[in-house]
């Protein structure tokens, strides 16, 4: 029988790496449309990384501390730019990486204050 912890811990993995492949996904296809919102750009980072990071915390707090966490979810950012500005149709942009880190660091904030 799988206890309970067990398949609540399983849940938030697989939905971290399910989410953590649509940010892959969604971060390395051509880009279509038009903005609609200014910056609207950058809120869709800082809403798709500190949902990563949520996810993240849900799956993988129970063996990583939420700093390595963070700047695990930091790094791959930082890949995705580089690998953005190794296509033809995309490119790298520290604004991006900014907004990610800035959605990490609230759902960091936010579960420190909790923990408190």
């Amino acid at each position: 029988m799988i206890s309970r912890t067990y398949s609540q811990v399983l849940f938030w993995q697989v939905l971290f790496w399910l989410f953590f492949a649509g940010v892959l996904l969604l971060s390395l296809l051509p880009i279509s449309g038009v903005q609609i919102i200014a910056h609207g750009d950058k809120i869709n980072h800082a809403l798709a990384y500190a949902t990563l990071y949520f996810f993240a915390v849900r799956a993988f707090s129970h063996r990583c501390p939420l700093w390595l966490l963070a700047i695990a979810l930091v790094l791959f950012g930082l890949a995705i730019e580089f690998a953005q500005s190794l296509t033809g149709y995309r490119f790298g942009d520290p604004w991006d990486l900014l907004a990610n880190i800035s959605g990490i660091l609230v759902i960091w904030i936010a579960f420190n204050l909790r923990r408190r």
